[in-house]
């Protein structure tokens, strides 16, 4: 685990003995509690940034609900972005190393983002306020106190991805079908960011239809959009703090 450069913490690095053991404190400790914690908290919170959201939606097409097997191979998924995207629509085709052009494959592409709606029109608190987020004890001049994590609440943000299934075969796009359907049957499926959920909604699908590139071969496409509920956020906000310490009371005789 990192803390944030932000803050620095000193740390002692002469630990006191008990016995012929070591007490832990310090990051070892505090690693040690993180572990051990309540994995519905999932830990400390990373920064989250537009592009770990792409993952998220590559990952749903890659390895998630979303992934298609044709003929025992995963189908590739390809993400473009949009000078790659520009240059890709003017020939519908990807070549591999040997200028070959595989089929079927997927590309994705973000289209669009908007405001966050993943907690709906929940009030939400002045942004940049600092809660606390976790407790974590440790050892510090003989004394166990606590580092308090604190961190503003997350930003809400909605980003929108298109992706299409290039294939010779009308039967692979009915396949895709019959997989878009059943994932989103009840509304929503799920990507992990850093192990949280976040919601991911069915937009809009298209019939499939035929395209020609410029060598003439004709294809299948399916076009599809998803609506990603996710968040950002910044460890470098995040504060560290130490707890107050008991005084030290000398009682006289």
């Amino acid at each position: 685990m990192s803390l944030p450069k932000k803050r620095k913490l000193d740390f002692k690095i002469d630990p006191p003995k008990q016995g012929h053991e070591y007490l832990k404190y310090g990051m070892d400790r505090i690693e040690e509690l993180m572990r051990k914690t309540d994995t519905k908290t999932k830990y400390l919170p990373r920064t989250v940034g537009f592009e770990d959201i792409d993952f998220v939606a590559n990952e749903f097409l890659k390895n998630g609900e979303l992934k298609l097997v044709i003929d025992g191979k995963k189908v590739p998924v390809i993400y473009l972005d949009n000078d790659r995207w520009g240059e890709f629509s003017k020939t519908w085709k990807i070549a591999d190393e040997d200028k070959n052009v595989p089929t079927p494959y997927i590309t994705v592409r973000r289209i669009d983002k908007d405001k966050g709606t993943r907690l709906k029109e929940k009030s939400r608190v002045a942004q940049g306020k600092l809660f606390r987020y976790l407790d974590v004890p440790i050892l510090d001049e003989d004394q166990v106190i606590n580092l308090r994590f604190k961190m503003p609440e997350p930003v809400n943000v909605d980003l929108i991805y298109e992706f299409i299934l290039f294939t010779k075969y009308r039967v692979d796009v009915n396949q895709f079908d019959e997989i878009i359907f059943k994932t989103f049957a009840s509304k929503q499926g799920y990507g992990y960011i850093n192990g949280f959920p976040v919601p991911i909604l069915l937009e809009d699908t298209a019939e499939a239809n035929t395209i020609e590139n410029i060598d003439g071969d004709k294809m299948f496409i399916g076009k599809y959009k998803i609506r990603i509920q996710a968040f950002i956020q910044d460890e470098n906000d995040f504060e560290i703090i130490k707890t107050s310490r008991q005084p030290k009371i000398k009682i006289g005789i």
